[in-house]
């Protein structure tokens, strides 16, 4: 007669099989909080995501040139940011961002007024002092391929860092929300008050 298993080592096992779970999920909410940590808001419900064998995305022969710029320049310039993948709301702080101004809201709903500042003063009022300065804005942020000076992306690619590491989230007027991501899996995102 065959011993019953399950009730001798299910036990144990399931728990060791939860640990893991758990230590996993962690891991990734850490690596990746916009994907794993289920940001509140509807520009993180889609993501474009390119083919997993090219990278790239596939679009059809008759697509026209301006979807094919817009792709290529999200492969060059968003992908290695946002980890291979990138929520819509990316491509909401990249329109911000080549706009020069940025919308900042302490709170939701249509009715919360959300101040409008320069891209640059935002930068500089949420970096930490790294001497470095986030006063220069690429004029063409829309230059994928073309050779620019690095330090002419640093606000760019600072803001893009921080939406990556969920320290800041576009809200569904798409106002800038300051955040800090959740902890643990299923905490909540706590909201920062904006800068002065």
């Amino acid at each position: 007669m065959a011993k019953n298993r399950k009730g001798r080592n299910g036990g144990p096992n399931k728990q060791a099989a939860r640990a893991a779970r758990r230590r996993r999920e962690q891991r990734l909410l850490e690596m990746d909080p916009l994907f794993h940590g289920n940001p509140p808001y509807e520009g993180y419900r889609e993501w474009l995501v390119p083919s997993p064998l090219t990278g790239r995305f596939e679009l059809a022969a008759s697509a026209p040139m301006e979807s094919r710029q817009y792709f290529a320049r999200i492969e060059e310039l968003l992908l290695p940011i946002y980890r291979g993948r990138l929520p819509v709301a990316a491509t909401h702080l990249d329109d911000w961002i080549k706009s020069g101004v940025i919308a900042l809201a302490n709170a939701d709903g249509p009715q919360v007024p959300a101040s409008v500042v320069p891209v640059a003063e935002f930068a500089q009022r949420i970096s930490s002092d790294d001497g470095h300065g986030h006063h220069e804005v690429c004029p063409q942020l829309s230059c994928c391929g073309g050779v620019h000076v690095s330090s002419e992306h640093r606000v760019w690619v600072h803001l893009h860092q921080l939406h990556a590491a969920g320290r800041l989230l576009l809200n569904d007027h798409d106002a800038i929300r300051l955040t800090a991501p959740p902890r643990q899996p299923g905490d909540k995102w706590q909201f920062l008050s904006t800068v002065g």
